[in-house]
């Protein structure tokens, strides 16, 4: 039986109004999350969460620790705790103790393991975190302040050191590759996975404060590995999840911790650009600038000025978008260290020279006369695209018609359409459908020719391709 408090629980109402859900919906999630732990023998209903908000009942171990990890599902991937539930003799915690290294650490675990058993045909209900909850989720990477210790492990089981984070980074590395090329469909639960076994790892091992350090970067650069492949395969909620994992990894390295954060608010801006949010990408982006503002100029601040511009250029902002892409050329001209990062890597001359066309493409929106840039810009960069980038070159071909389009030039964007989609079949990518979609409806809305329509045939055939038995003709007897 539970035991009795004096007063209704404000901190579980507010959390489960927060959520949207009803009472019999949080007592559903309790359960399948017991179920997930092996624990089929705990069974709850409406009338219970009714006593735990309404008069102040406090559910015996472990139903606190499920009902949080029901309602961070609920409140769309945030991080919550028994405490914060108000379900601890301590009382509420603050948002800044779900970053702490054991929470973090505890967080990974119960989502990698559960997203290691959900089916990925059955879309989640819950979305990404937008406007002022997704800039606040991300706060405390900016604000706390100082080094905790890291935690003791649970079981002491091997020691690391760090020769084994680094085959760990390489393993990353490995996967990293198999995204750039094939779209992050196929390897997706791989990353899952080895983000789950290298967190355990962090949980369970005796390491060295420098060597720990270096593990939860590792663990972080896993964790953007994960939320991208996820990002990429449609999943967009939990894709942002893992990214705000990493996030909360990231802190826990310290000054070393600061270049993956970075990198990490720049996935977290570029999905928010995809997902057609680009207040929040600029404020992201704006964000990760100030957090890493310490660090020698380079590839990581020539990536966040790019972002920037792209940002400022869906925004209308043409002066701000110029500023921007000059501080980006500028920032890779200095980086001269020699060393850098596999999350940095991809950011490269092609890939600015790309970025800063498309930002003439979006500003051609409003003045044609940009399109001829965004062709040069466009086509100077995919020339030195390495060709193991196979998804970077489809993404090149598509923004390449959508700037022949512009241009009023139908024959030459049907050329570029027809190489994106040659591309696009050897990638599980759903943002290259994504983006054919707006090339598509850039088609339709452009000079109506044969080419045109010759492009928009592949484009649909490619999107919606017919099965097997509707390219049989009908036999009537």
């Amino acid at each position: 039986m539970a035991q009795s408090a004096a007063r209704p629980n404000e901190a579980l109402a507010h959390w489960v109004r927060t959520s949207g859900a009803s009472y019999s919906q949080v007592a559903t999630e309790v359960g399948r999350v017991a179920a997930r732990h092996g624990r089929h023998d705990i069974q709850t209903d409406s009338s219970r969460v009714s006593r735990w908000i309404n008069k102040g009942e406090r559910p015996r171990h472990p139903v606190p620790a499920y009902l949080a990890e029901a309602l961070s599902t609920l409140c769309h991937g945030r991080v919550l705790t028994p405490a914060d539930l108000g379900l601890t003799g301590t009382g509420p915690r603050g948002k800044g103790d779900a970053w702490s290294a054991r929470a973090v650490l505890a967080a990974i675990l119960d989502t990698t393991r559960s997203d290691a058993v959900t089916d990925d045909h059955t879309p989640s209900p819950a979305l990404p975190l937008s406007g002022a909850p997704l800039v606040d989720a991300v706060q405390p990477w900016l604000h706390t302040r100082g080094l905790a210790p890291l935690p003791a492990p649970d079981r002491p089981a091997i020691h690391l050191g760090l020769s084994d984070v680094a085959r760990i980074e390489a393993t990353t590395d490995a996967f990293r590759e198999l995204d750039n090329a094939h779209g992050g469909g196929l390897s997706r639960l791989a990353v899952v996975g080895q983000l789950q076994h290298v967190t355990h790892l962090a949980r369970t091992s005796t390491y060295t404060g420098e060597t720990g350090r270096a593990l939860f970067v590792a663990v972080a650069e896993l964790a953007s590995v994960a939320g991208w492949m996820t990002h990429d395969a449609g999943a967009h909620s939990a894709g942002q999840h893992y990214l705000l994992l990493g996030l909360q990894a990231a802190k826990q390295a310290g000054p070393d911790g600061a270049g993956i954060g970075g990198h990490l608010m720049n996935c977290l801006a570029r999905q928010a650009n995809h997902l057609g949010h680009p207040e929040d990408a600029l404020d992201l982006v704006q964000a990760a600038q100030y957090g890493t503002r310490k660090l020698r100029s380079g590839r990581l601040r020539a990536l966040l000025c790019s972002l920037e511009a792209r940002s400022h250029a869906v925004l209308g902002h043409t002066a701000e978008m110029t500023r921007a892409n000059g501080a980006a050329e500028q920032a890779l001209a200095d980086d001269n260290t020699g060393i850098t990062p596999g999350w940095a890597a991809w950011f490269d001359l092609a890939e600015f020279r790309v970025t800063a066309g498309v930002c003439e493409l979006i500003a051609a929106e409003h003045d044609p006369d940009r399109a001829a840039k965004a062709i040069t810009l466009i086509e100077r960069g995919t020339a030195d695209r390495p060709a193991e980038r196979v998804r970077s070159r489809a993404f090149d071909q598509i923004a390449l018609a959508r700037a022949h389009v512009r241009a009023d030039q139908p024959e030459a964007a049907d050329t570029a359409t027809a190489a994106a989609l040659t591309l696009m079949g050897t990638t599980t990518s759903t943002r290259v459908g994504d983006r054919l979609r707006e090339l598509d409806a850039e088609l339709a809305d452009g000079t109506r020719t044969a080419a045109t329509a010759d492009s928009r045939a592949r484009i649909h055939a490619t999107l919606h391709p017919r099965t097997r038995a509707e390219e049989q003709p009908e036999v009537h007897g």
